[in-house]
């Protein structure tokens, strides 16, 4: 049979793993055996090549790799905590690029580890991006990334310091292993709330009621000669309050001995909302100012 032809439909991908093509794709997961594995497959595909990368990962993460006359990177990677795991990712990458090796030799290693760490990640549908550097980061998708960046870029203004200050621990908290979606909530409801009390101090915090109270009367103002908007921002107001109500619910302590996190998901869905209304209010106190 002609190897070139093909009875797959129109725009199917060819020469791709059916797992690949065909299994849903589901949430990017924390952990995997099948990540390790592969990992572990990849370290001892250079061979010789990692010969002092075991003494180096017990300097650096302070954790023994089991050796018996070899190391034994089945059993390190398929036994170690999640967060050695990750580190020694960028252990690897720092090895390849600081160790003695022949000229262009070791960026030549470091640039193959990188590509096939980041497609073990992605195939393997893990949460975690690795980058030029060797770094392990949480895969957050990239309009939440152009949110957060355009939030801080219109806080800017000396005037929001103390609100930019609050809003910028969302990054810490989502980088933590694993992210506390909890407190990147609280950062951006407190970041919120400081704006809304920097544009009504008489509001003595930021409820569903202090957002009628006070902001309905400015977006009035503001969009007063623009009917249609006036009519838009009317609806946002409404979604605004919705969003303060949702986020008190992780706001508060749920009286619970183990810590109530909230789906990573929701977590971030909450965190991009409010840093939609933040820069709402930026915009709407520069309009009046």
């Amino acid at each position: 049979m002609n190897s070139d032809s093909s009875s797959s439909l129109p725009n199917t991908p060819l020469g791709q793993r059916f797992s690949h093509v065909y299994l849903t794709r589901g949430a990017p997961i924390s952990d995997s055996p099948r990540m390790r594995r592969r990992l572990s497959a990849l370290v001892a595909s250079f061979g010789d090549v990692i010969g002092g990368l075991g003494d180096e990962v017990k300097r650096e993460l302070g954790v023994e790799v089991p050796f018996t006359g070899f190391y034994n990177w089945d059993r390190f990677l398929e036994r170690a905590e999640l967060r050695d795991v990750l580190d020694f990712i960028t252990v690897c990458a720092r090895f390849f690029k600081n160790y003695s090796f022949p000229p262009g030799r070791g960026e030549l290693f470091r640039t193959r580890w990188l590509t096939e760490v980041a497609r073990i990640f992605r195939e393997e549908e893990v949460q975690y991006s690795v980058d030029d550097r060797g770094g392990v980061h949480f895969l957050i998708d990239s309009e939440f990334e152009r949110s957060r960046a355009s939030t801080i870029a219109a806080l800017s203004n000396a005037r929001y310091a103390n609100v930019n200050a609050e809003y910028s621990r969302v990054e810490s908290a989502l980088g933590m292993v694993p992210p506390n979606g909890k407190d990147a909530i609280r950062s951006t409801f407190t970041a919120a709330e400081g704006l809304f009390r920097l544009i009504f101090p008489q509001a003595p915090r930021l409820t569903g009621s202090e957002v009628s109270k006070h902001l309905q009367p400015m977006v009035q103002r503001v969009y007063a000669n623009d009917r249609t908007a006036l009519g838009s921002a009317s609806k946002i107001l409404s979604s605004f309050q919705a969003w303060v109500d949702a986020a008190h619910f992780y706001r508060h302590e749920a009286g619970t001995e183990d810590v109530a996190q909230p789906p990573i998901g929701l977590a971030i869905l909450l965190v991009s909302q409010g840093a939609a209304a933040i820069r709402w209010l930026a915009e709407l106190d520069c309009l009046e100012s």
